[in-house]
């Protein structure tokens, strides 16, 4: 039997677009030798919500909803990276401590955003014990955020100018009894990761 009939030509398919447990949908572009993976191309950014219409419509406040729903994972941040684009082109000066609660609040989210991230990315190799721990502790950082605002997801929690509130009697305590509690946990996530076999071979 000739060789020549296990030979095999590179074929260029489509993976997507389709969604990969993240809300921002995604095309592969692969290109397979038989079944080996030669060369893939990722292209992102076929998720459109219309922010930019919906805005046209709506005054600078009531837009900052809007900017909570373009990645729930990081609605403050994004509110805050909206507001301060706004205060800079009116040349608003935000008061001291407005700045430095929305730089807490945004630190608290970019943790609870990385929780998710390493607990689903844990879950999807096997791990599902860091997908357990991870929400735990994303968990207390939304009863963080629901304190202040009322809300667990998408937060509202900016204002062109400053903060629609402030924060309530003991939260600051609250916040630094929970940084305390974290660094004790990411020992945990190491144990269980860093040396697991089973995820080193399927991230190598």
């Amino acid at each position: 039997m000739s060789q020549s009939l296990f030979d095999t030509d590179e074929l260029v398919i489509n993976m997507g677009p389709q969604h990969p447990a993240t809300h921002g949908v995604l095309r592969v572009v692969l290109k397979l030798d038989g079944e080996r993976v030669v060369d893939c191309d990722c292209v992102i950014g076929y998720l459109h919500r219309g922010i930019e219409k919906l805005s046209e419509a709506r005054d600078y406040t009531q837009i900052v909803l809007l900017t909570d729903r373009m990645d729930y994972l990081a609605a403050i941040t994004n509110n805050q990276g909206y507001v301060e684009t706004v205060e800079k082109m009116m040349g608003l000066e935000v008061p001291r401590r407005a700045k430095y609660l929305r730089v807490a609040m945004a630190e608290l989210q970019r943790i609870a955003s990385h929780l998710v991230w390493l607990g689903t990315h844990a879950m999807d190799i096997g791990a599902v014990t860091v997908f357990l721990y991870c929400f735990r502790e994303r968990e207390l950082i939304l009863d963080l955020f629901e304190e202040y605002c009322g809300a667990r997801l998408t937060y509202n929690s900016m204002r062109v100018g400053g903060m629609p509130q402030d924060i309530p009697s003991g939260w600051d305590t609250k916040v630094r009894e929970f940084l305390d509690l974290l660094e004790t946990k990411i020992i945990e996530y190491e144990t269980l990761l860093t040396q697991n076999r089973i995820w080193l071979e399927r991230t190598r």
